[in-house]
């Protein structure tokens, strides 16, 4: 039996704020004070000041010197605007890439699948292990579709919408994305290049509608 791996503080510290942000038991503009949460924790500032500056990265927070951290209040006009350019853009990466992809590649594509699915069963690290895997699935279109700027454009959006991705997975039952996969895999695998482009759109812009339903339902904000 493999051992399990041991989770760094800072990890788990930024984990369960994540999820305290996520559905609501901290508040948009709720001031996060470093001192309360290292007594919370049972632990010095440090990891605290880490998991801090880490879900600053992602979107979750906003930190002010001198002033410390602030939840951010999300927004559902970026999820649509975001998500409506990635949408095309995948879909374009995905049907640009359909008539270049090997059978190593399509195989490729099939074992990330797999591996996603198998992360479905662990409800513990479901979020922050699907979506390595998911980029990783993602890029390899982007990769092979043969346009050199397609990757750091669509980098940036998914880079920018790192916060709307986490929320997406834990408010929605994301096995549906892992059977659109599946879909867009069928649809390479017959190198039906538009189908393939067609069933990737339609796979995020699911995802936009569900933050964006799930935005509009949260209480007390003037979206």
């Amino acid at each position: 039996m493999t051992p399990k791996k041991k989770i760094p503080l800072k990890e788990k510290i930024s984990r369960e704020l994540r999820r305290e942000i996520v559905f609501g038991s901290l508040t948009p503009n709720e001031h996060l004070k470093e001192a309360r949460l290292a007594q919370h924790f049972c632990c010095t500032r440090g990891p605290v000041r880490e998991a801090l500056n880490q879900l600053e990265q992602q979107g979750f927070v906003s930190l002010v010197p001198n002033q410390g951290a602030t939840v951010r209040e999300p927004s559902a006009s970026e999820v649509e605007d975001f998500y409506n350019l990635l949408a095309i853009l995948e879909g374009r990466a995905v049907q640009w890439a359909t008539p270049k992809l090997t059978d190593a590649d399509i195989g490729q594509l099939k074992n990330l699948n797999n591996e996603l699915k198998e992360v479905l069963k662990s409800q513990e690290t479901a979020a922050e292990d699907w979506i390595p895997l998911n980029m990783e699935f993602h890029r390899l279109f982007r990769e092979k579709c043969g346009n050199s700027q397609m990757q750091w454009i669509a980098e940036e959006i998914r880079t920018r919408i790192t916060r709307y991705r986490y929320i997406s997975l834990m408010v929605t039952a994301f096995g549906d994305y892992a059977g659109d996969h599946d879909e867009i895999i069928k649809q390479i695998s017959k190198k039906n290049a538009e189908k393939a482009g067609k069933a990737m759109e339609e796979h995020i812009q699911r995802a936009r509608q569900i933050l964006v339903q799930y935005l509009s339902r949260m209480p007390e904000r003037n979206f």
